[in-house]
């Protein structure tokens, strides 16, 4: 995006070079500001397999149902669990090779159908030790359990904090821009916002087995492609700043234009 600003506060010089009035610089600028997420997700997963596709999906409801029963009792607010469930089912073929002489054999054996069916638990990131009962009380029901992805839903703090990084970068380049146009900086005439900040998990963060998660406050997506489901997001922004498991990044992008002097 460097390279953008540089074009775009290039272009509007060469427009401006030559002309008696040419009194202004736009530029674009960047902030990026990391900030631990304030909620996490976690996923619970109940798999079962047989002959039958409907005693399948019976006992992987079943295990989910029994599963949420144990962790209402172990604490967790019926209200945190997502309002609907995902549901998965497939039919597996396997195959065996059966050896006669010099003749192999390929025999086909019985399918089966598996049938999964999944809930997303909100936490709070503060209460580490529920989230980790979470996880222990869903296993020993016979249900899968990870940590599905973070999320911040306190955004003001954050994303002032990009804002203002990202006017002071437009500052900076458009300083540069102008010395090497052989141009004085004057005072900021507009600041433009594209859009909102977008707040994204990188994909080092993402953390399924919650190794990063017991260590909370050492403690990043996804908007994962972080969209409107704030687990998955991609950005077009490249960042240097490694990303930590519990950290999200909040960037802005700021059109900011200055008044420029010979």
């Amino acid at each position: 995006m460097k390279a953008v600003a540089i074009l775009l506060g290039t272009f509007i010089l060469a427009l401006l070079g030559g002309a008696a009035d040419a009194s202004t610089l736009t530029v674009v600028g960047e902030g990026v500001f990391q900030v631990p997420a304030d909620v996490v997700y976690v996923s619970i997963r109940a798999t079962a397999e047989d002959d039958n596709l409907s005693l399948a999906s019976m006992n992987s409801s079943e295990i989910l149902n029994r599963t949420t029963e144990a962790l209402i009792e172990a604490g967790v607010d019926p209200e945190d669990f997502s309002a609907g469930r995902g549901r998965s089912a497939s039919r597996i073929q396997t195959t065996s090779r059966v050896y006669n002489n010099s003749t192999v054999v390929a025999v086909a054996d019985e399918a089966v159908s598996r049938v999964t069916e999944e809930v997303t638990i909100r936490f709070d990131a503060q209460d580490e030790a529920l989230i980790n009962i979470t996880l222990e009380v869903a296993r020993a029901e016979g249900a899968d359990a990870s940590i599905s992805g973070y999320g911040l839903e306190d955004v003001d703090e954050a994303f002032a904090q990009a804002r203002q990084r990202a006017v002071e970068d437009a500052e900076i380049e458009a300083e540069a821009l102008a010395s090497a146009a052989g141009l004085k900086l004057g005072k900021r005439l507009e600041i433009f916002e594209p859009a909102s900040p977008e707040v994204s998990q990188p994909t080092e963060a993402y953390d399924p087995l919650a190794l990063g998660m017991i260590s909370l406050f050492d403690f990043t997506w996804p908007l994962t492609p972080y969209s409107s489901d704030p687990f998955s997001s991609s950005s077009p922004w490249d960042t240097a700043t490694p990303a930590e498991p519990g950290m999200l990044e909040v960037r802005s992008q700021v059109v900011v234009t200055y008044e420029v002097t010979s």
